[in-house]
């Protein structure tokens, strides 16, 4: 279709504006709805790990250009080889509604729909400062070591251990024991500096950074991490 005259121009600028403010309005109501993740597993049928905490963490960060990736690696570890996986996140928004977000391997997580708050995402430590340890530039600043982690190419972003409700922040305990550019020890309640859950079988997720390249794994308590 061609318009020649003023009042043709006039429709198609009237047309564009609103297709426009239409895309808008739609980005917007995602994140107007503040979805909460309550809960997220990955895998295949009833083979699934729970990923809460590694989701929210991916998430708070804000991803790779707004984007988290889904899969093995970012999600933690392969709950079942050489089956087509997919990752349900259970959320709920301000009005207390329930939804599920559904996403298959090798898809993206968009961040702008979910609503993560900081403060409900871990158990700060006894000696935490006030900064979070998200913060990619200072995370090293609680060690006196940021020269040393830059150079071994390993930096632990995260960890928790535990299960879903009761964890321990245990950020510093990994990033402590990093030697030469590595991190490997058997995952125990010793280990990791105390027992957040008694009775129960634990584990340990860790978000990392090694060599500029950001992953996620998941270590059962009785078994050795060993990154990378």
């Amino acid at each position: 279709m061609k318009f020649t005259n003023r009042h043709g121009v006039l429709v198609v600028a009237m047309m564009a504006i609103a297709i426009g403010a239409t895309l808008f309005s739609a980005g917007l109501a995602a994140q107007e709805e503040g979805w909460q993740i309550t809960r997220a597993d990955y895998g295949f049928k009833n083979q699934r790990n729970e990923v809460t905490d590694i989701v929210k963490d991916l998430i708070g960060r804000g991803g790779v250009n707004g984007r988290v990736a889904v899969n093995n690696q970012t999600m933690g570890g392969d709950p079942a080889i050489g089956k087509g996986k997919s990752l349900h996140i259970l959320a709920r928004n301000r009005r207390n509604e329930e939804r599920e977000f559904n996403y298959n391997e090798g898809g993206f997580v968009e961040v702008r729909v979910f609503n993560v708050r900081r403060d409900d995402r871990d158990d700060r430590p006894a000696n935490y400062s006030g900064r979070d340890h998200d913060d990619r530039d200072d995370h090293a600043a609680n060690y006196g070591n940021r020269d040393h982690d830059e150079w071994n190419g390993l930096t632990i972003i995260r960890g928790y251990y535990g299960v879903q409700g009761r964890t321990l922040n245990v950020t510093d305990v990994l990033q402590n024991r990093i030697r030469d550019g590595m991190l490997s020890f058997v995952v125990t309640n010793s280990a990791l500096g105390g027992d957040p859950a008694i009775g129960a079988g634990k584990t340990l997720i860790v978000v990392y950074r090694h060599q500029g390249k950001e992953s996620a794994t998941a270590v059962r308590e009785g078994n050795t991490l060993t990154i990378p």
